[in-house]
């Protein structure tokens, strides 16, 4: 039998193999776990509604059954932990949670860190927040006998949850178990707890650590290093590589931007960074991995970090390690444009794909395509099309490839005489992203037209050529209810019927109507005269219940208000739409701003708080008469949040001069504008923003 203090009272352990067998523990938990029913849990709530089953499930955390503390673990903090949301009924949750961290028989390790968790904002958010956070520390002094627990796994949790704690504990605690522990993984904690609790004192403690301590510990002194800012140790990035060839990680409750080396590098000297990158790359292939996707990952995150880390990946892109090289390829895709400087490498790479297209996954044959397309590289045409002239019906590598020239040269010679099915329906549907700026290749999608005929339409349709073979499918096309070829019928030929019926079969179609085809109507409005009697019908004051139906309404307007002149008949119409908050209302804005009267200006200022196409509203209130120098701030903020399609145009045209010295800040800072979305495009979009900011400021400084 083991005897140890626990808080104020002595408890014995029976230490045989399957958990705590003490009876004085039970008896403890009882008795705590009773106290459940004086709480009204019903009046509480948190992620999923009442909280009325949060006793049933704390009372499970102390079963014997681990499965059953496992189940009612994930459920509550499900429910009351919510991806990092705390709520009302966490409060009350946390002094439970707390004593099973001391007594329960399975994953106290579990409920101590989740207790320090909610102490800690890099984990915890939400009104009750604050509230959360005192509930913790108002137990801080439960943790400190923790600290002396018999399982590591307890005392390296008990070490975050009293750096957690503040003040309210004296940082001798942790100083005092670093001169006795011998766990790494404790260690490791206690050097984290150190570095934000004693910033100061700990430095010289840190620094040995990194050169002496075993590698957990070496990485998380550097980490706490980091978050501390004090200076790197001489040596620092050495004694770092050897760690980090070992694949060691922190544990996830100390975690703040995704693992440790992400987070070293991501706001770091730059030559630490770089010489430590640059040494890993030239470790173990697991070390070689982690560094090439911290490399993608700062070149995400900051506009300088292509031009100093992407030089470093050379080796990684012939390393004899198949994984090695796929994330070097991957940092590539995330990098940006600066990628251009390994076109030869990913060329190469990217030649492969054939041999393994049908593979699981994103393969790095596919990354290296998709780089090549996001560059305008034509080689990816090449590949892509062999691809396709084996029969594998693949999407383009990206959604909207970049236009270019000699991609376009390539796409053409690809196509030219192509008898395959997939090619040439691929081929038609990479044109067809492009639009008008591909008319020089109607003459070989003519000559390819029987090969695929519907797609080929959809092409021409797209570029808005009609030539004579293509018309016969256009009109098809047009009666199955394609208005966008209806609509170049229209514009080439002068046919009025084609639109009609494709226009008609949508509003056929009623609540199930495609909305992006009903859009393409909108610029056709003088040849739907003969659809007059029935469009009006839609201009009812009320919205209608779908999206494609609330298209209806605006299409709508637009005839009745263009054919006839008669405007009383559309404004409550245009105003119900407006008031629905979706993307409907944004095409309203839209209409608005064409036809601009102060009638709808507070439905527009509404529509601004809905976050829904906030450029649209914008436009018409400016248009409308309101001051752009009321509308720009806002139209700043949307670049603050990475939301910026047609933002400057708007500005530009707005001439917004006061704006100037916020465009320049976005374009010329270091920290990327463009966060969020998929994690391989930001660093594209960013630097797309970087380019079109310098543009507008250019504009507007005239």
């Amino acid at each position: 039998m083991t005897t140890f203090v626990r808080s104020r009272e002595p408890y014995r352990y029976d230490l045989d193999g399957d958990g705590y067998a003490c009876a004085e523990l039970r008896r403890r938990v009882r008795r705590v776990l009773n106290r459940l029913d004086e709480i009204d849990w019903t009046q509480l709530t948190h992620a999923y509604g009442t909280a009325e089953d949060i006793p049933d499930l704390l009372r499970a955390l102390a079963s014997d059954d681990d499965d059953e503390v496992g189940e009612a673990f994930d459920e509550i903090i499900g429910s009351i932990f919510h991806q990092g949301d705390v709520y009302p009924a966490t409060v009350p949750a946390v002094p439970f949670l707390v004593e099973l961290a001391s007594t329960a028989q399975h994953r106290r390790g579990w409920f101590l860190a989740t207790v320090g968790m909610l102490a800690d904002p890099h984990h915890a958010w939400g009104e009750e927040a604050e509230e959360v956070c005192e509930a913790v520390r108002a137990q801080a002094d439960r943790f400190p006998p923790l600290l002396d627990d018999p399982d590591p796994e307890i005392r390296a949790a008990a070490a975050y949850t009293v750096a957690q704690c503040g003040d309210r504990l004296p940082v001798t605690l942790l100083r005092d178990r670093w001169a006795t522990e011998d766990d790494p993984t404790v260690r490791a904690a206690l050097a984290l707890a150190l570095g934000l609790r004693d910033t100061g004192g700990a430095a010289g403690l840190l620094a040995a650590a990194l050169h002496e301590e075993e590698h957990p510990v070496r990485v998380a002194a550097a980490v706490a290093i980091k978050r501390a800012g004090l200076p790197w140790p001489a040596g620092a990035a050495e004694a770092l590589a050897a760690a980090f060839d070992q694949a060691v990680e922190l544990d996830y409750a100390w975690q703040r931007q995704g693992g440790a080396l992400d987070e070293l590098v991501s706001e770091a000297d730059e030559r630490f960074v770089r010489e430590l990158l640059g040494r890993l790359l030239t470790a173990a292939p697991q070390a070689c991995m982690a560094a090439a996707y911290a490399i993608g990952d700062r070149c995400r995150q900051l506009r300088s970090a292509p031009a100093l880390l992407l030089p470093l990946l050379g080796q990684a892109l012939h390393d004899p390690d198949e994984s090695v090289r796929a994330e070097a390829v991957r940092a590539l895709r995330t990098a940006g444009p600066a990628a251009a400087a390994h076109a030869d490498e990913l060329a190469r790479v990217a030649a492969g794909w054939p041999a393994v297209v049908e593979a699981t996954g994103f393969t790095p044959q596919q990354r290296a395509v998709e780089t090549l397309a996001m560059l305008a590289d034509p080689r990816w045409v090449d590949v892509i099309c062999a691809v396709w002239a084996g029969g594998h019906e693949v999407r383009l590598p990206v959604d909207q490839p970049p236009f270019d020239e000699a991609v376009l040269a390539a796409a053409r010679r690809h196509l030219a005489g192509a008898n395959h099915p997939t090619l040439v329906t691929g081929l038609a549907t990479l044109l067809e992203r492009w639009g008008p700026a591909a008319s020089a290749a109607v003459p070989e999608l003519v000559a390819a037209l029987p090969v695929a005929p519907a797609r080929v339409a959809a092409a021409l349709a797209a570029i808005g050529a009609a030539p004579e073979p293509a018309v016969p499918e256009l009109r098809m096309a047009a009666a199955r209810g394609d208005v966008r070829a209806g609509v170049t019928l229209w514009r080439v030929t002068g046919e009025v019927e084609p639109v009609v019926t494709a226009v008609a079969r949508q509003l056929d179609a009623g609540p199930n109507g495609d909305d992006w085809r009903l859009r393409q109507a909108f610029d056709a409005v003088p040849a739907l005269g003969a659809l007059l009697p029935r469009l009006r019908s839609y201009l009812t004051g009320i919205a209608l219940e779908t999206e494609a139906e609330r298209y209806a309404q605006l299409l709508a307007a637009r005839v009745v208000g263009g054919l006839t002149g008669d405007r009383d008949a559309v404004p409550p119409t245009v105003q119900a739409v407006l008031g629905t908050g979706w993307w409907a209302a944004s095409a309203a804005a839209d209409l608005v701003a064409r036809f601009p009267e102060p009638q709808y200006e507070p439905a527009l200022w509404k529509l601004l708080g809905e976050r829904v196409g906030p450029v649209a509203p914008v436009r018409a209130l400016w248009r409308i008469g309101v001051s752009p120098d009321d509308l720009a701030p806002l139209l700043v903020r949307l670049i603050e949040e990475g939301r910026t399609r047609d933002v400057l145009p708007l500005l530009v045209e707005m001439e917004a001069r006061s704006v100037l010295p916020a465009l320049r800040d976005f374009a010329e800072r270091d920290a990327r504008v463009v966060t969020g979305g998929v994690y391989v495009d930001t660093a594209w979009e960013d630097e797309r923003l970087r380019r079109d900011l310098r543009a507008a400021v250019a504009v507007l400084d005239r």
